[in-house]
């Protein structure tokens, strides 16, 4: 067969909020963090270096798909990727190398882990080696 393979490994959820934020400084993706940890109780949260001006957030407080959605859409930079997980009916992020892009890269852990911040570690370490 030859070639290299073209697919990327995701954590997929629906019983939490998890966000995938395009052409952010990392100090704009904390304090939405922070924002969003405070005015939800969210718990905690994991923030996540996917490539060069792209993070992604894992918020540990397990919600409803209709809370996750209600804040996605709360903010406008999150409309664009918050229309396909919709419309997939949940929420994915991308844990693996993909096109060049390497290896999403943990950042900063603040609070709880104990929900769905460590859903995504066993996925995360399931597939990067770190069992």
């Amino acid at each position: 067969m030859g070639g290299k393979i073209n697919c990327s490994i995701g954590f997929t959820t629906r019983k939490g909020l998890c966000l995938d934020l395009d052409n952010i400084t990392s100090k704009k993706a904390e304090n939405l963090a922070e924002f969003y940890l405070q005015k939800y109780k969210l718990e905690g949260y994991l923030l996540i270096k996917s490539s060069p001006k792209h993070y992604h957030l894992v918020f540990d407080r397990y919600i409803s798909w209709r809370k996750t959605l209600q804040i996605i859409f709360s903010t406008i930079k999150c409309w664009e990727w918050g229309i396909w997980q919709a419309r997939k009916g949940e929420l994915t992020l991308r844990i693996s190398a993909k096109k060049g892009k390497n290896i999403p890269k943990i950042i900063k852990c603040i609070g709880k882990t104990d929900k769905l911040i460590r859903d995504y570690f066993e996925i995360y370490n399931l597939f990067n080696g770190n069992n």
